[in-house]
């Protein structure tokens, strides 16, 4: 995750005639990243460019430019559990991010842990657990403001919830990640038993209804239809459910 003053940093180093170790050293950016960026964009006239063309990037402090299709798949999941169950407090000098799961489904726990580190890997990711059933995940830093913009006072469903242009790009590529999400934060599958006959179906519950319009063209983008009653979508046509038992499956 880099700026695009880091990225102008690095190009204009290299048309000054430093190499790439020696720019790594002097900026204290991966040699790896360096190198990508190099590869990219080779001069600073090319990213100024591609900024020219991305306005929407260029007004942010994120740049999704550089990021690798796995850590972009990650995103896609990890802010799906954030407009579930996530949340960012303010703590000293920094900022918390807290996602409350169920202890009971140590998959899920598993899971959020492994993305949490991918997305910040220089930072320390706790696991607390509560009186209840309840087991908190949990990670420090400022960059949170910049990556979860959806942030604010309040309970979510009492504001405004939108996605930045550069989100919306990563949910039309990982959609399914997106709803993998949403679902391990306030999804269940169920099997109700209608007539002597086992009926399974997924099912989603949210209060606010920026998220439920979300889910809802969620389930668009993947081609997956459901029906809506009151805060709760149900996914019940058998190729849907069998499309979601193999690719995300019951909760664990």
């Amino acid at each position: 995750m880099r700026t695009f003053e880091e990225y102008e940093r690095i190009l204009q180093l290299w048309e000054r005639g430093f190499n790439k170790l020696a720019i790594s050293q002097i900026t204290d950016i991966p040699r790896a990243t360096v190198r990508n960026c190099i590869d990219k964009f080779e001069t600073v006239a090319n990213l100024e460019e591609y900024r020219s063309q991305h306005p929407s990037l260029r007004e942010t402090n994120v740049s999704i430019t550089m990021w690798s299709p796995e850590y972009r798949a990650a995103y896609a999941y990890l802010l799906g559990l954030y407009l579930g169950d996530g949340h960012i407090s303010h703590v000293r000098n920094s900022h918390r991010l807290r996602i409350s799961l169920d202890q009971r489904q140590p998959n899920i726990l598993k899971r959020c842990v492994e993305t949490v580190e991918l997305i910040m890997p220089d930072k320390q990711v706790s696991i607390n657990k509560t009186p209840s059933e309840c087991v908190v995940v949990s990670c420090y830093t400022n960059r949170w403001l910049d990556l979860l913009p959806q942030h604010g006072k309040g309970e979510k469903h009492t504001r405004k919830i939108e996605l930045t242009d550069w989100q919306q790009t990563i949910w039309r590529e990982y959609p399914l990640e997106f709803f993998r999400g949403l679902y391990h934060s306030d999804g269940a599958r169920i099997e109700p038993v209608i007539y002597n006959r086992v009926y399974p179906r997924y099912q989603f519950t949210q209060v606010s209804t920026d998220i439920q319009r979300l889910f809802a063209e969620t389930c668009d983008l993947l081609g997956l239809h459901y029906t809506f009653w009151g805060r709760n979508f149900t996914i019940a046509k058998r190729k849907d459910v069998a499309f979601l038992d193999e690719h995300i499956g019951p909760k664990s």
